[in-house]
């Protein structure tokens, strides 16, 4: 409950968006699927992303709207990116995928983390190396059940 009342109340909003099923967190998430071609985004995570670019670009709804218009079912990333060209909005999609895969929003000290963990620039490496953390063993390692004695997990520390 504590947490609810802490939570800004733009991500409120798009939260329940996502929830009653509103098109344009909906247009954001099939926009987000097309230009990372990840088809498991998060919905939530989608909803973090949309209420930190509405807060800090007065011209991001318009903008992600006119990419949705654009975005015809089946298109790869590629094809995309060149319609975006065209329209202008080539930087803008950028920025869409740079946040995707950093987790966050802006690109200076003054940015919005938005994810860490998961950030897409990790799931390429995912089965072989933990999130770097100053804990060698991920974050949250803590939840993890502890390793079989005869593991070689143990050995390998």
């Amino acid at each position: 409950m504590a947490i609810g009342a802490l939570t800004p109340l733009p991500f409120k909003a798009v939260a329940a968006g996502v929830a009653s099923g509103a098109d344009p967190l909906n247009g954001f998430i099939a926009l987000s699927q097309a230009i990372t071609e990840h088809r498991q985004i998060d919905s939530r995570l989608a909803a973090r992303f949309y209420a930190a670019f509405s807060q800090c670009d007065a011209q991001f709804v318009p903008r992600v709207n006119r990419l949705v218009q654009l975005l015809q079912p089946g298109d790869s990333a590629q094809q995309l990116l060149d319609k975006a060209s065209q329209a202008g909005l080539k930087d803008f999609l950028y920025q869409i995928v740079t946040a995707w895969y950093t987790g966050t929003v802006g690109d200076d000290h003054h940015g919005t983390l938005v994810a860490y963990q998961q950030a897409l620039m990790y799931r390429p490496v995912s089965d072989g190396l933990v999130v770097p953390t100053y804990c060698g063993n991920g974050p949250i390692w803590w939840t993890q059940p502890l390793p079989d004695e005869h593991s070689n997990l143990i050995a390998s520390l």
